[in-house]
């Protein structure tokens, strides 16, 4: 992740830093000619919970520009796309800039200490990263970057020209991968997690990896008697990725744990591990079984006694339910579950159609045999206390990731008896659903779970997102003509209001439960948000609610009973500026309310999720707080250590 350092004395590497930029051919007529733009970009913007005032983000320019062209403010980038990739290569890491400067901060050495303030994610990094932020967030302003860049990685990974996906890989590990990824391993990624959590940021890992079905080898005895074995080897091939996959999981849960034991005993519990299951099992059946779940449930209810507390109605994908277990953990005192193949007609309100495809045979020991995985990974990600994070996915497979959501916290999520060996070390839940905002049934579906959960005795475990899926899940709905409108709301203020209307209840919700006769049973709640309005939100949130107190210096102090059950998340690489300031608005007593999810996976692997991430997170990019304030932000720093 580092250079290697050429002069090992930090004066002296400040020095060689900046002869080489008054040597270099390249870097000198580059930083010449716009080294008075580079300090009027990099001046830092009082900051703000709102959108700031508008720059010139569109065009790849905060700065002051000398004439009324846009083709000039758009070339303004070509000397730092020119510098930067040299100086990525010339200059050295400056380890005083980073680990020491870490290891000697009042930070470490005083974790539980209230007086103590983390160090910030600009003030430990090394010189070396902050001019690779610098380059990755300058190439994410230019236009098209982010939109073709799946299709300009797949190109280059696989030209026929000679060297060509080796050169790139590079680049982009150096670059890109760098950046969003710290490692292609749980181990290769401890370093960043030690660091993070010493700068009072928790880490959710979370394994991005997609194999790559060509690499895997196959046993000589796969072929069949007739040699025509494509299809079986197909199948073969998922299922050997599938249960990579699933060790990988294990691996992983485990080196967290070793970590978790490593922390002092009021720091336990921040590691998280966020599970794709989509990479368990073929996605096409968790599809077949959404529809058929979205078709039995009204049969399930009306046959159910009407009661005051009967289930909401909730809008497409609709909400789980504890008959679900009839589909998706079937045992053999169900029966066969025969009727369910053949079940089949249109549910208009929840986007089926009679041609939507249900189970098939075979698909519901398929359900069964990932029901048996899923426990497994729960008790693994138990006994090396690790909460785990169930991801959402595409709403037409959700019905079933949501109904094994409910299922795992049925198993995992019950507080152990007053009294009890095991009651003192309870810290909450330890399964966590994904609610997506953007999801119209948003607010109904939060209210069922709290209510499933308050009447069947478990806790909640809630990770509240805005959500990723915006287009495709559009398109898909007015291609196949869907009755009713689409499941997303219909734009982004009605998201927002949607999620802050979330959070709202989630924090009235927990002091609610917290002041019960069954505290033990209450929530714990990670929020995901890039936004500083919500965590504007959530900050006051706590506030008024009496969970948090503010100190005279601003930052809030949590109840004690509050503490671990409150986080904060943004992606790795993304909005350290808004991670900075939820570690430092918070008293870091050892539990970090900060979080980063972390991706993680080799570089080959995880190429395509980097792509796909960068489009989904698009908006995030864009606008006074995307790319461009990042990089006037890191530019700002690079020019103080350099020329300051």
């Amino acid at each position: 992740m580092s250079f290697t350092p050429l002069i090992s004395r930090p004066t002296t590497r400040l020095l060689v830093n900046r002869s080489i930029i008054r040597k270099n051919p390249l870097m000198s007529r580059a930083t010449r000619a716009s080294s008075s733009r580079l300090l009027s970009t990099s001046t830092p913007r009082p900051s703000s919970s709102g959108s700031g005032s508008k720059s010139g983000s569109a065009s790849g320019s905060g700065s002051r520009s000398d004439s009324g062209s846009n083709s000039n403010s758009k070339r303004r980038y070509l000397p730092y796309a020119l510098a930067i990739p040299a100086s990525l290569l010339l200059i050295p890491t400056l380890s005083a800039d980073s680990s020491s400067s870490s290891s000697s901060s009042g930070v470490v050495e005083g974790q539980g200490d209230s007086s103590a303030v983390p160090l910030s994610s600009l003030e430990s990094a090394s010189i070396s990263s902050l001019i690779r932020t610098y380059l990755v967030y300058t190439l994410i302003c230019t236009p098209g970057m982010v939109d073709y860049s799946p299709q300009l990685l797949h190109a280059f990974t696989h030209s026929p020209i000679p060297g060509l996906k080796y050169i790139t890989e590079a680049i982009i590990r150096s670059t890109f991968f760098g950046q969003f990824v710290p490692g292609e391993n749980v181990q290769e990624c401890l370093p960043t997690i030690k660091e993070l959590q010493q700068r009072g940021v928790a880490s959710m890992l979370n394994y991005s990896a997609e194999a790559d079905l060509s690499t895997i080898q196959i046993p000589q005895s796969a072929s069949n008697e007739n040699g025509n074995n494509s299809k079986n080897v197909a199948e073969q091939l998922e299922e050997i990725a599938r249960n990579d996959r699933l060790q990988e999981v294990f691996n992983a849960l485990k080196s967290a744990g070793e970590f978790e034991k490593s922390l002092p005993e009021n720091a336990k519990g921040a590691t998280s591990f966020a599970l794709k299951v989509t990479g368990l099992i073929d996605p096409p059946i968790l599809t077949r079984a959404s529809t058929t779940l979205l078709r039995v449930r009204p049969l399930a209810a009306s046959t159910s006694p009407m009661s005051s507390n009967s289930p909401l109605a909730v809008p497409y994908p609709g909400t789980p339910q504890s008959s679900d277990v009839r589909i998706l953990a079937r045992e053999p005192s169900m029966g066969e579950g025969k009727e369910l193949l053949s079940l089949n007609g249109v549910l208009g309100s929840m986007g089926v159609k009679d041609t939507d495809e249900g189970l098939r045979k075979g698909d519901l020991e398929e359900l069964s045999n990932l029901w048996g995985k899923l426990k497994k990974i729960g008790q693994v990600a138990k006994d090396n206390g690790i909460p785990l994070l169930v991801d959402a996915e595409y709403t037409w497979m959700q019905p079933a990731l949501d109904a094994y959501t409910l299922l795992l916290s049925n198993e995992f999520n019950r507080p152990p008896a007053v009294g009890s060996p095991e009651h003192g070390s309870w810290k909450g839940p330890l399964i966590y659903g994904t609610y997506q905002s953007y999801l119209t049934r948003q607010p109904t579906h939060l209210a069922a779970a709290l209510n499933h959960a308050q009447e069947h005795g478990y806790a909640l475990g809630i990770k509240l997102v805005r959500g990723a899926y915006f287009d495709k899940e559009r398109k898909k709905w007015k291609k196949e003509s869907r009755e009713g409108a689409d499941p997303i709301w219909p734009d982004k203020p009605a998201t927002d209001l949607s999620y802050n209307g979330s959070i709202t209840t989630i924090i009235s919700t927990l002091s609610s439960q917290l002041a019960s006769s069954k505290p033990e049973g209450a929530l714990s709640v990670i929020f995901g948000t890039h936004n500083p309005g919500s965590c504007d939100l959530i900050c006051d949130g706590l506030k008024e609610a009496g969970l948090a107190t503010e100190l005279e210096d601003g930052r809030l102090q949590l109840r004690d009973d509050v503490k671990g059950k409150i986080g904060v998340a943004q992606l790795y690489g993304m909005k350290d500026d808004l991670t900075d300031r939820m570690a430092s608005k918070f008293v870091f007593d050892g539990r970090p309310v900060a979080i980063k999810y972390i991706a993680y996976g080799k570089l080959a692997e995880v190429m395509p999720f980097l792509g796909r991430r960068a489009i989904e997170n698009k908006s995030l990019m864009s606008g006074d707080e995307g790319a461009a304030a990042e990089r006037k932000r890191v530019g700002s720093e690079i020019w103080r250590r350099m020329f300051g």
